[in-house]
C-alpha cells in the first residue's frame, strides 16, 4: 500500500509537471503570433509586450531581447535600449548587433563618451568602414580632433572605401556623398578650426574633385574664401 501511494503521488506530480510544460508551451505559442502579428501592423508596444511575455516563460530564450533592444530603438526609447542591449551583452560580451544598438542610443542621448567606447568595441570586431567613419565624428564632435584626424587617415587607408557612401544634410537637405569626399570634408572642418585656412582650402577642393556636387564642402570652402 505504501508504495501505491508514493508511486499515485508521483504520478500526480508528473503530470502536473507536464500539464505546466505544455501551457508555457502554449501560451509562449500564442504570445509569439501575437508578436507576429503586433510587428506586422506597426503597434511596437504590443510587441514589445510580447516578448516580455514570452521571457517569462522562455528566460533561457535570450535572443528575443535582441528584438527587445531593436523595438526601443525603433521607438526612440533609447535609455531603455541600452538597458536591455547591456543585459544582454553581459553574457555575449562580442554581440555586433547589441554594441551597434548601444552606439546608436548613446549618441542619440548626447553621451558621446559612451556612444565613442561602443563604436571602437564595434569596429575592433566588425572592421566596418562605417563604423569607422562614426569614430570619426564622434571625436570630432568631443573636439578630440588630433585623434580624429588619425581616424580619417584609416579611412582613406580602408580597402572599402572606394565604394563606401554616406547621408549627409545640408541646409535641411539629405545627400549621398562618397565616403572619401566627406573623409576630406572632416579633415578641412578641423584645419579650418584650427586656423589652418590654405589647408583647409585644399583639403574642401580634393572633397570636391572627388565629388563636385557636394553641398557641404562647397558651403565650406565659400566660408573660407570669404564668400
Amino acid at each position: 500500500m505504501h508504495y501505491i501511494l508514493l508511486f499515485s503521488v508521483f504520478a500526480v506530480l508528473f503530470c502536473c509537471a507536464c500539464g505546466e510544460a505544455n501551457f508555457k508551451a502554449d501560451l509562449a505559442a500564442h504570445k509569439k503570433e501575437v508578436y507576429r502579428q503586433a510587428k506586422q501592423n506597426g503597434d511596437a508596444n504590443i510587441a514589445i509586450q510580447a516578448l516580455y511575455d514570452i521571457l517569462a516563460v522562455e528566460p533561457s530564450a535570450e535572443h528575443w531581447q535582441d528584438s527587445i533592444a531593436l523595438l526601443y530603438v525603433q521607438q526612440k526609447a533609447y535609455p531603455q535600449a541600452i538597458q536591455v542591449s547591456g543585459q544582454r551583452l553581459e553574457t555575449a560580451p562580442q554581440d555586433t548587433l547589441m554594441l551597434k544598438v548601444q552606439a546608436i542610443s548613446y549618441k542619440a542621448l548626447g553621451d558621446s563618451k559612451n556612444a565613442l567606447k561602443a563604436y571602437e568595441k564595434l569596429y575592433s570586431l566588425t572592421q566596418n568602414i562605417y563604423h569607422l567613419y562614426e569614430i570619426a565624428t564622434t571625436q570630432y564632435g568631443m573636439t578630440r580632433l588630433q585623434e580624429c584626424l588619425q581616424t580619417a587617415q584609416s579611412i582613406h587607408q580602408h580597402p572599402e572605401l572606394k565604394k563606401a557612401k554616406v547621408n549627409l544634410n545640408f541646409n535641411q537637405q539629405n545627400q549621398v556623398v562618397p565616403l572619401k569626399a566627406a573623409t576630406y570634408n572632416i579633415q578641412g572642418v578641423i584645419a579650418k578650426d584650427l586656423d589652418k585656412k590654405s589647408e583647409a582650402r585644399t583639403l574642401f577642393e580634393q572633397a570636391l574633385q572627388v565629388f563636385p556636387d557636394f553641398a557641404l564642402a562647397k558651403g565650406n570652402l565659400k566660408e573660407i574664401n570669404g564668400g
